[in-house]
């Protein structure tokens, strides 16, 4: 029986663009935990950088940004 290319504790595929990294648990059983790990830190160094440009140009500001911010917020963190 061939071995499964799937993470046993998050059914990740470790593809890049196929699998989300928020699906990872960050396991000491995982199969693609490090390249996850590396895939959420560039996306929060981007947010972070994006954050700031968009700060200058007054996008945080208005009523949509503020929508999706709060239910991204509710999703990672719970209402």
């Amino acid at each position: 029986m061939k071995n499964s290319v799937y993470c046993s504790v998050c059914d990740g595929c470790g593809e890049d663009g196929c699998c989300p990294a928020t699906c990872c648990q960050q396991s000491p059983e995982g199969s693609y935990c490090a390249t996850y790990l590396a895939d959420l830190k560039y996306t929060y160094w981007m947010f972070k950088d994006c954050w700031k440009l968009m700060e200058k140009a007054g996008i945080t500001e208005t009523e949509e940004y503020k929508k999706i911010f709060e239910e991204n917020y509710k999703l990672a963190y719970g209402e």
